[in-house]
């Protein structure tokens, strides 16, 4: 599996795998592996904290994760968000987002770090 694409080669996308840049954070969904990649492209950690990460699957209604003040991303590193009915197994230090519907491929997904 590729790793996801630096910012300076994003666009945004309405596809099954869409991206988003959000200053040195990248927002990568990959419905074909179930997960949601935050990517930290810069040297210096990044707070999560407080932040709101917006996620709307086909035409449902959106739906909005807020991180905890503790998370954060840390410099080059990343972190992935898994579908609470994933039915992979979160590897440790993934997030877990019970409210979030399986992704699956070909959906339209749009995804947003506010």
């Amino acid at each position: 599996m590729s790793s996801p694409p630096k910012p300076e080669q994003i666009q945004n996308s309405s596809s099954s795998d869409s991206q988003e840049t959000s200053g040195d954070i990248n927002v990568f969904v990959n419905a074909e592996d179930y997960y949601i990649c935050l990517r930290n492209w810069s040297d210096q950690d990044k707070p999560l904290g407080g932040r709101q990460l917006k996620v709307q699957i086909n035409n449902s209604e959106p739906i909005t994760y807020t991180f905890k003040p503790s998370v954060k991303v840390k410099a080059g590193k990343a972190v992935t968000i898994r579908p609470g009915s994933s039915l992979r197994l979160p590897v440790p230090g993934d997030l877990v987002w019970k409210d979030l519907k399986s992704l699956k491929f070909g959906a339209r997904v749009q995804v947003s770090l506010q």
